[in-house]
């Protein structure tokens, strides 16, 4: 099983030019974990240092031409990518540059992508469990009196959508409500 490296910025084919966004490894756990910029490596044999891998061009082996095998270099830093370069030079010079703000950056980068994932399943959860209430406490007919109104107005407040719940599979309508919701924040 391959490790994936993601890169935030495409590397460039060097028989090509088709922008590659990613590479897999074996240097790693082997666990089929997803790296980028900033994450802690585990299980590696490098604790700092540089590791040389070997970049693969989907688009050369689709087109029917030998895909490139031209290296790319890890860099590592205290088990943390510190970068993926793809001369040996600007992987060394990385390698001595990498400060404490990097650290920072890297720390206040995941602390927000957790934040993320976690108002996402808040979301979700928030409206599954929602779902499941209506289910187990369906609408009552409409009150008669302004009280039982008032207090059906406001539980409408806290039920999901007509939309959700009358669609042929709410399920599938809260996912891809949520989906979407997480597209438009650019997650």
């Amino acid at each position: 099983m391959f490790d994936t490296i993601h890169f935030k910025k495409p590397l460039a084919c060097p028989s090509c030019g088709a922008e590659i966004t990613s590479l897999q490894t074996k240097d790693f756990e082997c666990v089929l974990t997803s790296y980028q910029i900033g994450s802690v490596l585990r299980g590696g044999c490098v604790h700092s240092g540089i590791i040389k891998e070997t970049l693969w061009c989907d688009a050369c082996n689709k087109a029917g031409r030998s895909p490139a095998n031209s290296p790319v270099y890890l860099v590592v830093w205290h088990t943390v990518l510190a970068g993926v370069e793809q001369e040996l030079a600007q992987a060394e010079a990385r390698l001595c540059a990498v400060d404490r703000l990097d650290l920072i950056a890297w720390l206040d980068e995941a602390q927000l992508e957790a934040d993320r994932w976690y108002r996402r399943y808040s979301k979700l959860h928030s409206d599954v469990t929602r779902w499941h209430e209506h289910l187990a406490h369906p609408p009552e007919a409409e009150p008669a009196d302004d009280e039982g109104k008032r207090q059906q107005a406001f539980r409408r407040l806290f039920t999901l959508p007509d939309e959700i719940l009358n669609a042929p599979d709410p399920l599938a309508a809260i996912l891809a409500a949520n989906q979407i919701n997480a597209e438009e924040h650019g997650h």
